[in-house]
């Protein structure tokens, strides 16, 4: 990873405040953890309703040349869903469904901001949905919406 473009998150560095004996974090997470080597280190905060970080894909993170792979967009849709319901709702929530819609290809080596919202919170699921966008032109790349519960 190039130094600089994804920041490490310093939220969720401890466990403290979760409440399910299920989840734990340790800072390995691929997409946010601060000590995972090969991870994202994705940086989040919100703007009004709206959570997001900034992600500049690699050529680690191809498909096809020159393109980011579909699944890495995936991935960073989750975690800018997950994290919006864990960081409003607590650290007891965990992604139930998941459902990509990839809009057009991503160029490596291109900024794009990854951004999420609530949409509805219901006592055993929080409805989420986001979008993977272009920083430099505002196109969007992805959409995502998510079904986060609570684990059992």
């Amino acid at each position: 990873m190039s130094e600089g473009q994804n920041e490490p998150s310093s939220l969720l560095t401890s466990d403290a405040g979760n409440s399910s004996p299920l989840l734990r974090d340790d800072g390995m997470c691929f997409g946010c953890g601060s000590e995972n080597p090969i991870g994202l280190h994705l940086t989040f905060a919100w703007d009004g309703d709206t959570y997001g970080a900034r992600f500049v894909p690699e050529a680690c993170h191809q498909g096809w040349v020159g393109r980011v792979h579909g699944g890495i967009l995936a991935l960073v849709l989750d975690e800018v869903l997950s994290r919006a319901a864990l960081e409003r709702h607590g650290l007891d929530w965990v992604t139930a469904e998941l459902t990509t819609r990839l809009v057009r290809p991503a160029p490596t080596g291109e900024p794009l901001i990854v951004r999420g919202r609530i949409d509805s919170v219901r006592s055993k699921m929080i409805l989420c949905s986001g979008e993977v966008v272009d920083e430099r032109s505002g196109a969007v790349i992805a959409r995502g919406v998510a079904k986060m519960m609570r684990p059992r």
